[in-house]
């Protein structure tokens, strides 16, 4: 069973989130916090105990969604859970490797969902169906040299498709695949899939 951690400063968020995470088999909320200095307090505690994956609100008192991602020191997978579209803020926190930035008013069984992708694939980033629309809707030919089958490859990666799901689209090999990957990481400095992917949205790639 994965384990998971809640951040949002509204307790109705929290129970709710946590009610819908605990209905699946496979997830257990072990720990929640009001914002992300509570959040750091507990995760000290939690050292031998780590959650999987953290869900982090941008907006908090206190210590904010991205000075918890900035200051924390952990191995857990993280998802960004907020009411905001934000182009920026969504490049800023792709860019320091979280999992995934979901809307709050996703289908409940769409949020679970996407938990279960993240932790069990490294190569998935979540993405809400907005967040994405917002991207598309900035796209432009600022391209950076990448070809047109890298940049189908990026748009693929950003709309939440693993290496393997990609190779049956292309119809290529799995192996075909990461090497695109390899040669977009090095086009774009970058050395993950959200970099990779913060790095097309702020340069109007994707």
């Amino acid at each position: 069973m994965y384990k998971v951690m809640v951040i949002d400063d509204h307790p109705i968020v929290r129970k709710g989130l946590s009610g819908i995470i605990d209905s699946n088999e496979n997830l257990e909320v072990i720990a929640s916090a009001s914002d992300g200095i509570e959040a750091l307090a507990i995760l000290e505690k939690l050292q031998d105990d780590l959650p999987d994956i953290i869900l982090v609100d941008v907006l908090m008192p206190r210590m904010n969604g991205i000075e918890f991602i900035k200051t924390v020191k952990t191995v857990s997978k993280i998802i960004i859970l907020s009411t905001e579209i934000d182009r920026y803020a969504v490049v800023n926190l792709l860019s320091l490797g979280i999992s995934g930035y979901l809307l709050k008013d996703e289908a409940p069984n769409d949020i679970v969902k996407n938990i279960e992708k993240v932790l069990n694939s490294d190569d998935y980033v979540a993405l809400s169906t907005e967040i994405i629309d917002e991207i598309n809707k900035n796209k432009s030919k600022n391209q950076l040299n990448l070809s047109d089958r890298q940049i189908e490859v990026l748009g693929m990666v950003a709309n939440g498709l693993t290496n393997k799901q990609i190779g049956k689209e292309l119809f290529t090999t799995e192996r075909t695949v990461k090497a695109h990957l390899t040669e977009i990481y090095t086009l774009l400095n970058v050395s993950n899939r959200a970099q990779a992917i913060a790095v097309a949205i702020k340069k109007n790639i994707i």
